[in-house]
């Protein structure tokens, strides 16, 4: 059996690898941080993959867990087990990786051309400026922090994670035809700010 330094810093034995992710969280916030480490272990490799949809390099995407991860420890007393905690996890993930495009907008701009035309393919909008204008984006920034937050996260998925919309629809639990028309409310509401036009 092994030894692990327990939160308040005393030496406990605990052996974490039959126990139940149930099990596990309840051990963590009881004091066992080997609990933790085993939780990390156990689902690493998932937590990974699905924050590979918002990153674009592995350093990213490392980045994307960490925090996850990090929310993770700081709230596990938080987290109520109606759910399994591997959903739970996935949802700091997906969390994690929205914030990290948020911050990945200051060096991108969004063209507002053809606004009712959607690529099925998702081509993304938002690309590398290689001369960027550094009022437009800040603009761009706080008028995309004004907006709803179900249309932020459809705007963000389809044209700055580059997902289609069905993949967006099933991200979000939504129809399709919603995804599509709160896209376009946020395109609209985006274009309305950055050329002044009502």
């Amino acid at each position: 059996m092994a030894l692990a330094p327990s939160v308040s810093g005393k030496t406990t034995n605990y052996s974490a690898d039959n126990a139940t992710d149930a099990e596990l969280v309840d051990k963590y916030n009881a004091g066992h941080a080997r609990a933790f480490t085993e939780i990390v272990q156990r689902h690493h490799q998932r937590l990974t993959f699905t924050a590979r949809r918002y990153a674009r390099n592995d350093h990213d995407v490392q980045d994307i867990v960490q925090e996850a991860l990090f929310r993770a420890a700081r709230n596990m007393h938080s987290f109520r087990q109606e759910s399994s905690l591997s959903t739970w996890l996935h949802r700091l993930v997906i969390n994690a990786g929205h914030d990290h495009m948020v911050r990945r907008q200051r060096s991108t701009h969004i063209s507002l051309d053809d606004d009712d035309k959607i690529n099925q393919d998702a081509n993304p909008l938002l690309a590398h400026d290689p001369t960027p204008n550094v009022e437009r984006a800040i603009v761009l920034r706080e008028v995309m922090s004004c907006l709803p937050i179900a249309q932020r996260r459809a705007l963000l998925l389809i044209d700055v994670a580059g997902l289609t919309i069905e993949r967006a629809a099933r991200e979000m639990g939504v129809q399709p035809g919603t995804v599509k028309s709160r896209r376009a409310r946020a395109r609209q509401a985006l274009h309305q700010q950055l050329t002044g036009s009502e």
